[in-house]
């Protein structure tokens, strides 16, 4: 019980048994379960969610043999983890007793599988949303780790994770002056050619980092950054620009949904006046402007109505109509 981050085992409840974990984060936005699920989506797991809970059921199957008969049987058996959300999230789980299931008699280290499924369902919470990220940042900050050893204490902490997502411990070197293409100077100079984008959901960047690149940026964003700025990688498939120096300098985001991180200050007022749900909140800590950020991670569903352009106090967004 002294760790901060513990699996505080197995207790007695009722004739079941009662697994509890707790994290030292914050997480109490709307949008912040809504990330979650998506994060999840792949991984295999029925979700459900109720307020500020959200409910994660693992199934499998069991197969045996009667004693007695020599009859093949078979059970669907199922453990369910419960994130709470708040100022400490809590993940918790209640192993049923077996009878729950019916009759399985024959079905042998029940309490055990079902402990062990539950831990696989917590490690790929940890290791693959927006949790594990928090934690990250949480070490970086709290402990003084650097970026390495927090992403090893996290790969830890969650080893049974089940498709861990890939994170990158250091980031790409800053696009300095001598690195950012200037304008074509005649109609015969080709523009630069960016790096590749990766595919759908990939991630090439990582928001920790030891830059010192502080400084207030005042707005509107460049509606010419593209011609100006190189691409230096993607997040969660969504293009980043540099020049990126973190955390104090995290560029331009977007493709054709693009707000200045470095000029964003939280005022969330596009996420409520989009429509279509285009942005949720990213955490970015130790950025100068805002710790927090309007992350465009449904930029393919944006329907260009200008609304988040319209409404940004600092002139963060700018919607470049595909049409």
């Amino acid at each position: 019980m002294l760790s901060e981050v513990a699996k505080r085992g197995v207790y007695p409840l009722h004739g079941n048994k009662l697994g509890i974990y707790r994290i030292p984060i914050e997480l109490t936005e709307k949008s912040e379960i809504s990330s979650i699920m998506n994060d999840l989506r792949n991984s295999g797991f029925k979700m459900d969610t109720h307020a500020d809970r959200i409910y994660i059921t693992h199934k499998w199957t069991e197969k045996g043999n009667d004693p007695v008969t020599g009859e093949e049987l078979s059970a669907d058996l199922n453990i369910t983890v419960e994130i709470v959300l708040g100022e400490v999230v809590d993940l918790i789980y209640q192993i049923r007793q077996l009878e729950y299931f019916g009759d399985p008699y024959w079905i042998k280290n029940y309490r055990q599988k079902a402990d062990q499924n539950a831990k696989m369902v917590i490690d790929t919470i940890i290791r693959n949303t927006k949790i594990g990220d928090k934690l990250l940042a949480h070490w970086q900050k709290a402990e003084k780790l650097p970026a390495e050893a927090a992403l090893k204490k996290l790969e830890e902490l969650a080893p049974l994770a089940k498709n861990p997502k890939v994170r990158s411990a250091t980031a790409p070197p800053p696009a300095g002056p001598s690195a950012v293409p200037k304008p074509a100077a005649s109609p015969q100079m080709p523009p630069p050619t960016p790096p590749p984008a990766g595919g759908a959901g990939s991630t090439t960047i990582s928001l920790s980092g030891t830059g010192t690149s502080y400084g207030k940026v005042e707005g509107p964003i460049d509606p010419k950054f593209q011609e100006k700025r190189q691409q230096v990688g993607t997040f969660q498939g969504i293009k980043v620009w540099g020049p990126y120096d973190p955390p104090g300098q995290l560029g331009i985001w977007g493709d054709f949904v693009c707000v200045d991180f470095d000029i964003c200050v939280a005022d969330g007022a596009c996420i409520e006046a989009c429509p279509v749900n285009v942005y949720e909140w990213l955490e970015t800590p130790g950025h100068p402007a805002s710790e927090k950020k309007a992350f465009m991670i449904r930029e393919k569903d944006c329907i260009f109505c200008m609304a988040c352009e319209n409404v940004c106090p600092p002139q963060a967004v700018k919607i470049f109509n595909k049409g």
